[in-house]
């Protein structure tokens, strides 16, 4: 009888790519995904911890597990930054879990699960993070793939879960990546992106793997179509790296660029290392050296201490950088971070009218960027479709573009784009055939 496999994920590509690896493995191991909870024999919860909100959602769903078990056996295992940060304390809490394991050594999923059903108990399984788990994914999407380039973080950001979570920086071997990256290509894939917490501190753990700079140019050797990476770090971010993008036609001129506040004081009372100038240092370069560079970047507002001043200086660098995009949240403690030691001094209503007046503002910033494209061509990746049938992409630098016309997903096709708005672009094809190359 076939057992089948439900995953559900919260938070980043990180974890998303993870839930690919445990389909994969747990694939071999003679489970079947299904989209369906009600016919899963096996669920799994991977969670994150990066915002308050996500790990509250997750308690949420356990609630529905524990009516699942109610009309039949099923096997519910959690993973990921939760247990990996909460430990067994999630075993005591939830007695519907049944395993627990956290955010390395997937490859021990197979024997928790025969042994949970061996009826040998309920199991934590959370070594620390070493090293990088080499597993087979069940992938998404072969048009664009994700690629694992370091895991963890040793950076000591004052708010930041990660490094508790995910362990220290763990750099992967060039030529293991640039080999993934190779059967990428042989097997049709179109874009790959290149995944780490901190995706600039590539070699920082292992000098004699090289560099970010280094690595990138390797890979843009396969001549893979097109690449794209995240996330990036100021403090790690050099012009090697930038110079090596502006240098290889099949990398996107895109930057996601994680800022957290434009004011100097935040950014010290962060842990960031590094000041608002040295942001604009680095955006400026980009600007000058990559044509038509989109720079997107993270947001906190309501940090312990931000001021109305604070946070006028974080208006103040939206207006002078005109983001492509931002991805903004209000500030949550978070466990065990030094920040938690803080007090929480913001209150929440003014919490929310800062992110609803930066959401705003970037609003009205995206759709003067994105009026520029009114009359250009550019080249876009076909992903999908939308909810009512349009064909959607990327272009080279990462915008979203709606598509009026027949195309074929996987397609690059180049597009004269006709209207905009902050959040997409909308064109048609401009020529009847497609392009088969990206830049």
């Amino acid at each position: 009888m076939q057992k089948h496999l439900y995953i559900e994920t919260w938070g980043c590509q990180m974890n998303r790519h993870q839930s690919e690896g445990i389909a994969g493995l747990l694939e071999e191991h003679g489970l079947f995904l299904t989209d369906s909870l009600a016919l899963a024999d096996v669920v799994i919860f991977n969670t994150c911890m990066v915002r308050q909100k996500a790990e509250e959602k997750v308690y949420g769903r356990i609630g529905a597990i524990v009516e699942q078990k109610k009309k039949r056996p099923v096997l519910l295992g959690i993973g990921g930054c939760m247990p990996q940060v909460h430990g067994e304390s999630l075993l005591r809490r939830f007695p519907a879990i049944d395993f627990l394991f956290g955010s390395s050594d997937l490859a021990a999923l197979p024997s928790l699960i025969d042994e949970i059903e061996g009826r040998k108990g309920r199991i934590a399984h959370l070594p620390s993070p070493i090293g990088i788990d080499e597993v087979p994914f069940r992938r998404e999407s072969m048009v664009t793939a994700m690629v694992t380039i370091t895991q963890g973080c040793s950076n000591s950001c004052s708010y930041c879960i990660v490094p508790r979570a995910c362990g220290p920086l763990r750099s992967r071997p060039a030529e293991r990546i640039v080999a993934e990256v190779n059967g990428l290509l042989t097997a049709g894939c179109r874009e790959v992106l290149l995944l780490g917490q901190n995706a600039d501190s590539y070699g920082r753990d292992r000098p004699e793997f090289g560099d970010f700079a280094g690595l990138l140019a390797q890979v843009a050797a396969t001549e893979i179509p097109r690449i794209r990476f995240t996330s990036s770090h100021p403090r790690d971010m050099t012009e090697q790296v930038i110079e090596t993008i502006a240098a290889h036609g099949n990398i996107c001129n895109h930057i996601h660029l994680a800022c957290q506040s434009g004011s100097d004081r935040i950014l010290q009372a962060m842990n960031r290392g590094y000041t608002c100038d040295q942001f604009l240092t680095i955006v400026n370069a980009a600007q000058r050296m990559i044509p038509e560079v989109n720079i997107t970047t993270d947001l906190i507002v309501g940090y312990p201490g931000e001021s109305e001043s604070d946070f006028c200086d974080t208006v103040r660098l939206i207006e002078e950088v005109r983001f492509g995009s931002i991805f903004v949240a209000t500030y949550s403690p978070r466990p065990g971070t030094h920040s938690a030691t803080l007090s929480d001094d913001v209150a929440p209503v003014v919490k929310g009218e800062r992110l609803q007046e930066i959401l705003s503002r970037q609003r009205a910033i995206a759709f003067e960027e994105n009026l520029r494209q009114i009359g250009q061509t550019v080249t876009v990746l076909i992903l999908g479709r939308t909810a009512k049938g349009a064909f959607y992409g990327r272009s080279e630098d990462h915008r979203t573009v709606i598509i009026s016309g027949d195309v074929e997903i996987g397609e690059f096709v180049p597009v004269r784009i006709e209207t905009a708005s902050a959040a997409a672009l909308v064109g048609q094809p401009a020529v009847l055939s497609t392009v088969k190359g990206a830049r």
